[in-house]
């Protein structure tokens, strides 16, 4: 993956750069760290872990690897910083504490809580700004009469 597929408003160059320089880290040990369970429990009569949710994480890793990521079938392909940041969370469920790559992911899943946590400040102030800059308005559309429902339950209609 290469930093300019990490596009949100909210997240600066540089920190796109560090999420993609952590996940062409972490990507090929979480895929064969997936790719090792789901072989292991296919093998076992009563698995211990939900085979399709692992199914459909390890194919939405290889989609925001290649920058294709829906988060709806409607939206164009890209790389979703909050579904990574599920994803890798995911991974991080089936993972030994032992594993050599452990670390790697976790970091990576630093860096997206991170961004996401930033994304999510930066959008509440322009949010608090946009709001700020409305004039209010009168919730019954200005009208002088009650609404409908307060008419009706004093019977004055």
């Amino acid at each position: 993956m290469i930093a300019t597929e990490v596009q949100n408003r909210f997240i600066t160059e540089s920190q796109a750069q560090d999420i993609a320089d952590r996940w062409n880290g972490a990507y090929p040990a979480m895929r064969s760290i997936l790719d090792a369970v789901i072989k292991a429990q296919r093998s076992v009569e009563r698995p211990t872990v939900d085979l399709a949710r692992l199914e459909r994480v390890r194919r939405e890793l290889g989609q925001q690897d290649r920058g294709t990521f829906k988060g709806c079938t409607r939206s164009p392909g890209a790389f979703s910083v909050s579904s990574a940041y599920i994803q890798v969370r995911e991974v991080l469920a089936v993972t030994s504490i032992g594993d050599p790559d452990a670390g790697a992911i976790h970091r990576l899943a630093g860096e997206l809580a991170d961004a996401i946590t930033q994304a999510g400040r930066a959008f509440s102030a322009e949010w608090e700004a946009e709001r700020a800059t409305v004039p209010a308005q009168p919730v019954d559309g200005g009208r002088r009469e009650r609404a409908d429902s307060e008419q009706t339950e004093r019977g004055t209609r």
